[in-house]
Parts: structure tokens; sequence; C-alpha cells
């Protein structure tokens, strides 16, 4: 018993060692919103002649000293029938663990910039007449289903820092916007 507490003990100090604690993005964002902050975000979605629509809506219900707490509730409409989720609360700690080899590689890669960016430049968008500043970048990867390319708008003053995408891989078109955000 002795020796296989010993041994997740010393696993433990070997992550440990392993990985370093650095600023969370996401927690980065979303903190410099009140409590009661929401957005509501949609997303269209087209594979060959199925269209499918979802509305997600993310609400900031507490913000803490080490983690803030957001609550997600979806609605789904595919072929005419509506499937609604209820909501579920996700903790977004104030740090997360990277592992040294990264910092090895050049650092933690940035938010936001997808892989394989082509062009990038910036441009102003409305959310609910509202003008938004944003950085945007198109791309182009491979995936195990063919090439994909789009374009992301992405802001600092949207919580999550998403506005819009637009993805298209052979016969599946997606496109996710912001549409909505409410400020206590």
């Amino acid at each position: 018993m002795r020796q296989g507490f010993t041994a997740v003990a010393f696993l433990f100090a070997v992550a440990a060692l392993q990985a370093e604690p650095v600023e969370n993005p996401e927690f980065a964002n979303w903190s410099q919103f009140k409590a009661g902050t929401v957005i509501v975000s949609k997303t269209v979605s087209q594979i060959k002649d199925i269209k499918s629509e979802n509305k997600i809506t993310m609400k900031l219900v507490e913000i803490g000293k080490d983690k803030l707490v957001i609550e997600t509730e979806a609605t789904s409409v595919i072929n005419g029938m509506e499937f609604k989720s209820p909501g579920m609360k996700r903790d977004i700690p104030k740090t997360v663990d990277v592992p040294k080899s990264k910092e090895k590689e050049g650092g933690e890669k940035k938010p936001g910039k997808p892989e394989g960016t082509t062009e990038e430049g910036t441009e102003t968008l409305k959310i609910g007449g509202t003008e938004v500043k944003t950085k945007w970048f198109k791309f182009k990867t491979k995936t195990a289903a063919g090439e994909s390319s789009g374009q992301t708008w992405m802001s600092e003053e949207v919580p999550g820092r998403l506005v819009k995408m637009v993805v298209k891989a052979g016969d599946v078109s997606t496109t996710t916007e912001v549409v909505e955000i409410k400020k206590p």
C-alpha cells in the first residue's frame, strides 16, 4: 500500500515539474465583463440538402479571484425539428498548465490565429446595431475529410473573442456569428 502511494506521489511531482501555469486567455477575456453579461451566437450549417441552426446563449454568472463561471444553453433546429439542451455551467480557471516543452518550441501559441493563416486584416462588424472592431484571418488547412478554408473575425471587445467564423469543407459550410450582446 505504501509503495502505491509513493509511486502516485512521485508521478504527481513529475507532472508538476513538466507543466507551468500560465494565464488562461479565456479567463482574461471574460473577466473584463460584469457578471450577468450575455452573448448569443447563431450557427448555420449546410451539409448537402440538410440545414441545421444552433442558437447558443452564454451568460457570465460568477467572477471569482481564481475562476469564473459561464452558463451555456443551446437550441438546435435540424430539418424543422427543435431540440433544447438544459443550461450547463462551466468553470473557467484563471490559469492553465502548459507543458514546459511548449516553451522550448517558441512559447505558447497566441489564441485566435488559426493554423494555416493565409491573410489577415481588420474590419468593423455590427452586432445588434453596435459596431465592433475586429481582426480577421483567412485560412486554409487540410483535414482527414479534405481541404478546409474559411475566415474568422475576433475582438477583445466581445466576451469569448469570437465575433464571426465562416468555414467551408467539401459539401459542408458553417457560419457562426454573435448576434447579440447584453451587458448588465
